[in-house]
């Protein structure tokens, strides 16, 4: 199972062929909010220090004995397609692109393996990537390759723009921009399917994109010609029934009528039975939001998701449930696996869903030979992909130790493991490595980390390689922590990678290398951008220039709009505009942003700021200055 990213019709993790060890998941978001002195000095560690953790580091990565891959990743291929497409060498993206497609077949839950490859070229662009191909579209406009690369370009801005928060709560302006988006993306993949409709993924994005307004007359039009193309085509139907659900305008009831009409006259043993247990996912995912919306507590929404689905699950569907499950032993179980893996991983973040999630859980592990223990009964031998998510759910729980026990059982339990091929092992074993890495970066371990996800590396998946450089950021070696951030940021542009090198260059006394990156990282619009930007205004701060650091806290706008950034990071944004318009002489302004603070936050500072500002302007007299606050503890 390969990692990626993806932005699924609802913004939040989709069904597909393969995991993402998504960075934001597993890992609690952290924020400090304090007192920073203006004045700080590092004392970096000396040389032998760096050496003994290398040492260190060198030691556990022996103890993992990885051996090195062997063969070219399907991700390796789409970086290089990205790279090129970005050097406007289209003609070498084709000829790749091509040769993934050549190789690219319809399975029994995916279109392998030209899915996962599209999905990694897209991972991550830029807004140059998005420039060249217009190009590109221009140059070969009677091609379908480069509408298709733009269509799935656009979708992914779209919904990064968007955000993955509920439509009631996002800005107004994001959603329009977002319509804005995934209008052009459904020109660009009409065009492709114009062009060449042997392609059936052309038919999968087009109903992601679809699915992005709701259901609709459109959609199913679309879907029944999709379908009547590819009817094995397993993501067409998994599609529409996310859709179905009541929050995009489907219901219950069309739900059951859609997967009795498809998965119900199927064969025994075909892959279209596991819409039976999608369809119990779907009915948990949406008793949770509703009951949270309602509730708010953990044990009232319980209740109310128990409530929920004894009103909503009908007579026979666990049974159906159940008998999709035993497809472990009459499809490949390697794609089985990864189906199985999305769909229960999905159930175990629903929040207040304990009870059914972790029968389903059970069940499949007994469908699939396995069990959910804590320690594993070491005469019979588990699936990793039951390890897996057994230790997803003891980290849900907060229980760290425990995970790690699992996720250590899966590596073991993957090693022996008959896989379709190389690649496939490599990926398995390397998001494995991965979910120990972060599971090490929660717990601190930052040695762990660092091994951990250099054997990740060493497997040829480097997704997650800004782990390393932030590993080595924590343990204050600053000069590795920029080089493995620039060797993450040459190998597969990581963005993340570029956070953490430029808190490296601030924290070793680089400040203009440190405002070149975090500068980029706060235009790209990510999870860190107000993160860097607040540490921009730090940099600033650190060296009296009140004036630059107003320059950036009114540059970036989202700083301040709470559907964007979350509640206490726009506390800390108004309060460090409060301080630098009060060192500048603007009281009211000052004023103004102190009151907006304490609306967002209780940052103490913004109390004894606001009475000071008032007690100023009043009088007319000079006063006292104030502190700001900086992001402090941030997530990976």
């Amino acid at each position: 199972m390969a990692a990626s990213s993806e932005f699924p019709g609802d913004g939040e993790n989709e069904t597909a062929s393969r995991r993402k060890t998504a960075l934001a998941t597993g890992i609690a978001l952290v924020i400090a909010l304090g007192l920073l002195l203006l004045a700080s000095f590092i004392l970096l560690p000396g040389r032998s220090q760096a050496n003994e953790f290398d040492s260190q580091i060198n030691a556990r990565l022996a103890e993992l004995d990885v051996k090195p891959a062997a063969v070219e990743l399907t991700s390796d291929k789409a970086l290089h397609v990205r790279h090129a497409i970005v050097a406007g060498d289209f003609n070498t993206a084709d000829r790749i692109t091509a040769d993934v497609l050549s190789h690219s077949r319809i399975e029994n839950w995916r279109y392998y393996p030209f899915e996962d490859f599209i999905q990694d070229v897209s991972a991550g662009a830029t807004p140059l990537f998005g420039r060249r191909l217009d190009e590109w579209v221009t140059k070969d406009h009677r091609s379908a390759l480069p509408f298709l690369f733009r269509a799935r370009y656009l979708y992914d801005a779209g919904w990064m723009t968007r955000g993955r928060g509920v439509a009631a709560k996002t800005d107004p302006g994001r959603m329009t921009a977002f319509a804005d988006e995934l209008k052009n993306a459904l020109t660009d993949v009409n065009a492709a399917i114009d062009f060449n409709a042997h392609n059936p993924y052309s038919f999968n994005l087009k109903l992601r994109i679809l699915h992005g307004f709701g259901m609709s007359p459109t959609y199913v039009a679309a879907f029944e010609q999709a379908i009547a193309r590819y009817p094995a085509y397993y993501p067409l139907y998994e599609i529409t029934l996310d859709a179905l659900q009541p929050r995009w305008n489907g219901s219950v009831p069309e739900m059951y009528r859609f997967v009795d009409k498809y998965a119900g006259p199927a064969p025994q043993f075909s892959p279209l039975k596991l819409l039976y247990l999608s369809l119990y996912r779907h009915l948990l995912s949406t008793a949770s939001m509703d009951c949270i919306a309602q509730e708010g507590n953990a044990d009232k929404t319980a209740q109310c998701v128990g409530a929920y689905m004894q009103k909503t699950v009908q007579s026979g569907l666990e049974q159906q449930s159940q008998t999709a499950l035993r497809l472990y032993d009459h499809t490949d179980k390697y794609e089985f696996g990864s189906e199985v893996y999305d769909i229960i991983s999905d159930m175990l973040g629903s929040y207040g869903a304990d009870a059914y999630s972790g029968a389903v859980l059970q069940l499949a592990a007994i469908s699939m030979h396995s069990d959910t223990q804590l320690v594993e009964d070491k005469r019979t031998h588990n699936d990793y992909i039951v390890d897996e998510l057994v230790a997803q759910s003891w980290h849900d729980k907060g229980f760290d130790d425990n995970e790690v026990a699992k996720r250590k059982e899966a590596l073991a339990d993957a090693r022996s493991e008959k896989f379709p091929g190389e690649e496939e092992r490599d990926i398995a074993l390397a998001a494995i490595y991965e979910q120990l890495s972060q599971s090490a970066s929660n717990q601190r371990q930052y040695v762990d980390e660092i091994a951990f996800e250099k054997a990740a590396v060493l497997l040829g998946v480097k997704w997650d390689e800004n782990y390393i450089c932030h590993g080595y950021y924590e343990l204050k070696q600053y000069d590795e922590a920029v080089q493995s951030c620039s060797d993450a940021i040459s190998s597969t542009d990581n963005a993340y990678a570029r956070y953490w090198r430029g808190e490296a260059y601030n924290q070793s006394g680089r400040p203009q290398q440190a405002l070149a990156d975090l500068t980029n990282v706060a235009e790209a619009d990510n999870y860190f951008s107000p993160y860097a930007a607040v540490d921009m205004t730090m940099i600033y701060f650190n060296h009296n220039d009140n004036q630059g650091a107003v320059r950036v806290l009114n540059k970036y706008t989202f700083l301040y709009d709470p559907y964007r950034t979350e509640k206490s990071q726009v506390a800390v944004a108004y309060n460090n505009r409060c301080y630098a318009y009060m060192q500048l002489g603007f009281l009211k302004k000052a004023l103004d942003d102190c009151t907006q603070s304490l609306k967002y936050g209780s940052i103490p500072d913004a109390f004894r700021k606001e009475q000071e500002l008032m007690r100023r302007l009043s009088t007319s007299q000079g006063g006292s200055a104030g502190t700001v606050s900086s992001s402090s503890t941030r997530s990976l």
